[in-house]
């Protein structure tokens, strides 16, 4: 027992010299002279930073999070939330940083850590995010979902279309396409109208699978089952995130296009569409109402305008659709020309053609690409073998401008088009080489591509 109290004793010893000692011999803590917390490094410095990354900063002791509130700053002003691990300072931003910017990271005086230093004067750092890249952009002409193409979609699975094509289109950040049918159960096909057309809701899983994110809905199909299934297609689409513009639930949204953001770029799309090859009893229903479901029209030159001129300040690139020309024919009509060129003259960056399921040429106006005709795409097979033929536009885009634009010569297939090879491939790339000559378009064979030359 006597050696227990002795060991007690000692150890109660031990604690009074460890602790109550040096402190009784110590000023009080108000007493005690400042110490500087010191800043150690930050990340990341310089150029060429990449917008996703986080902001570290390292001070030399322990930082007290809620002196960290208020003094810290990030210009220009980016939403997100600070974290603090260890000795480290992170801000992880909500939203990518913005291409290209200077940004300047300050942290004010006051900051303390948990120890009691404090941060006596502000720290200002800079770091510069790196270029935006080009925008890649691939554009394929009519897709059809419905006949020889449902068969396939039943038969095999919704990856089958795109099957031999989508590794390609995947690359893509807009991979554009006209649909050329409502997606939809609901509605009754017009009486009377010779091709009526209409894909089932899980046909969309193909365009995904096909890495297609804005299409036009201007075409003389649209409206094949009424404005319930215009309505529905509208539904899914937007249910899949897959952009589209030409045709809406009135006047107004039919016009309004669609804006989709990528890459940190904002591309535009405008679409509309003929109705002369709409028998005559139905063009009334055709065309969106102010108060009705339908498609945009091509008559309203005056409207068409006034849309490009409207959405050309909201974006960084502009695409203009157009269901027009005659099927069957590779020449374009003066009507095309006309209407194309009013487009680019108005302010669009690039005209997207198609109806005529054959491709037709392209040309160069103000340095700036006309395609006329994209041809026929995703479709069950004609009689008429020009229909086979088609192609891929391949595009690049950066600050502002078109730095390449190249045709991928393209076979149709059974509903599932594929990239040919040997004669195949030479003659398909023959005819759309004096296609573009009808044009005066130059052009180079280059890597399986017939490369375009823009400088017009």
């Amino acid at each position: 027992m006597k050696t227990a109290a002795k060991l007690f004793i000692a150890l109660m010893s031990l604690v009074l010299l460890t602790f109550w000692l040096p402190r009784a011999f110590l000023p009080e803590q108000g007493d005690l002279p400042p110490q500087s917390l010191e800043f150690v490094g930050f990340f990341p410095q310089g150029e060429g930073v990449d917008i996703e990354t986080l902001i570290t900063l390292e001070l030399a002791d322990l930082p007290d999070p809620e002196t960290l509130e208020g003094r810290f700053s990030i210009y220009p002003e980016i939403p997100g939330r600070l974290e603090v691990e260890g000795e480290k300072v992170h801000f992880i931003p909500s939203i990518p940083l913005d291409y290209h910017t200077r940004y300047l990271v300050t942290v004010s005086e006051g900051v303390r850590c948990l120890l009691g230093g404090v941060l006596e004067e502000a720290v200002t750092l800079e770091f510069t995010t790196r270029p935006r890249p080009p925008l890649k952009i691939y554009a394929v002409g009519d897709i059809m979902l419905d006949q020889l193409t449902k068969q396939r979609l039943t038969e095999y699975d919704p990856a089958y279309p795109f099957a031999r094509v989508g590794d390609i289109l995947r690359q893509g950040d807009v991979v554009f396409g006209n649909l050329e049918s409502p997606i939809s159960q609901r509605g009754k096909a017009l009486p009377g109208k010779r091709y009526t057309f209409r894909a089932l809701p899980f046909s969309a899983a193909g365009l995904i699978d096909g890495g297609v994110n804005l299409v036009s809905l201007a075409n003389n199909h649209i409206m094949d089952y009424g404005p319930e299934a215009l309505e529905d297609t509208l539904d899914i689409l937007d249910e899949h995130g897959i952009y589209h513009a030409g045709a809406g639930r009135n006047l107004d949204q039919a016009h309004a296009g669609a804006i989709l953001e990528t890459a940190g770029y904002r591309v535009g799309l405008l679409a509309y569409t003929d109705d002369f090859a709409v028998p005559a009893s139905f063009r009334p229903i055709w065309g969106a109402a102010p108060d009705a479901p339908g498609a945009a029209l091509i008559h309203d030159r005056d409207r068409i305008e006034a849309d490009i001129r409207r959405l050309r300040p909201e974006v960084d690139l502009l695409l203009v659709s157009f269901h027009w020309g005659i099927e069957y024919t590779y020449r374009i009509t003066a009507q095309q020309q006309e209407l194309g060129r009013l487009a680019i003259d108005a302010g669009a960056d690039m005209i997207l053609g198609h109806h005529p399921h054959v491709p037709q040429g392209v040309e160069i106006y103000r340095g700036k690409p006309i395609v006329y005709s994209l041809g026929n795409f995703i479709f069950y097979p004609f009689i008429n073998p020009k229909t086979h033929d088609t192609l891929i536009l391949e595009a690049d885009f950066h600050q502002g401008e078109f730095t390449s634009v190249a045709l991928l010569p393209v076979r149709g297939g059974d509903s599932q088009p594929y990239l040919p090879e040997g004669r195949e491939a030479e003659d398909l790339a023959s005819l759309l080489g004096k296609l573009l000559a009808e044009f005066d378009t130059p052009y180079a064979f280059r890597d399986g591509k017939i490369q375009l030359q823009l400088e017009r």
